[in-house]
């Protein structure tokens, strides 16, 4: 199901977001169809860029954006401000969802596998975020012979923890 994924202007798009600044930032643009058919028709991921920057990317696409999903973490206050993630994106004009309680890893990657039967992705312009699952991936201890109980934090992390907020 990696093919030609038009945007359909008749669907809402949402967002699901893995939000970093040292780290990549990642953002997944979807569409879901009453059938529960799951388009994932963009992506975009940029490291050392701040809030504003990604907000100009949603404008710049043109779409009608329904949800803005951002990862549990978004409740997090800042020092400097004493704001949350969510507030200062509201302050920028960009609306999240109050983030639901972090229901794991497993179960957030549980979920994923749960979902991809019914996604569909654009080769093109999603590709890089496709890219970025294939290579998720779990470390495996050599004395223990087991594999870690955590992912392993790499280039492929932002994305994929994005698309797990989307199946969260």
């Amino acid at each position: 199901r990696i093919t030609n994924v038009p945007y359909d202007p008749s669907l809402l798009v949402d967002t699901d977001w893995d939000l970093g600044m040292v780290d990549a930032m990642a953002v997944v643009y979807s569409q879901t169809l009453r059938s529960g058919e799951i388009r994932i028709i963009d992506y975009h991921e940029a490291e050392g860029e701040a809030l504003p920057y990604h907000i100009r990317q949603l404008r710049e696409r043109g779409y009608t954006y329904g949800r803005h999903y951002p990862p549990h973490d978004a409740t997090v206050k800042e020092l400097s401000s004493g704001k949350s993630r969510v507030e200062v994106a509201r302050g920028l004009g960009l609306n999240f969802e109050w983030p639901d309680p972090n229901p794991g890893v497993q179960a957030g990657i549980d979920a994923v596998r749960l979902m991809l039967p019914r996604c569909w992705f654009d080769a093109t312009r999603a590709g890089l975020g496709l890219e970025m699952l294939q290579h998720y991936r779990w470390d495996f201890n050599q004395r223990i012979h087991e594999f870690k109980p955590v992912p392993v934090h790499d280039f492929a992390s932002h994305g994929a923890d994005a698309f797990r907020t989307l199946a969260v």
